[in-house]
């Protein structure tokens, strides 16, 4: 599986390429319509093993209790 925005789109996630504080190329994806989150090494280790989207699944379950407004 490659690490890709058109893997994770095909799994049904909204994905794009965007870049972290230190100007480091990386993919983020959303449910259509939610809150972006970052795919990262741990997450897509994940998702190559048990699948992408239940992986995503797992990994966003709390993210409305721990998200911080920007």
């Amino acid at each position: 599986m490659t690490y890709s925005v058109k893997t994770i789109r095909e799994a049904g996630l909204e994905a794009r390429w965007t870049r972290t504080s230190l100007n480091a190329p990386i993919i983020a994806a959303r449910r259509p319509g939610e809150k972006w989150y970052v795919i990262d090494r741990r997450m897509w280790d994940c998702m190559k093993t048990e699948g992408i989207k239940s992986a995503f699944e797992r990994f966003t379950l709390l993210g409305d209790f721990f998200f911080i407004p920007a």
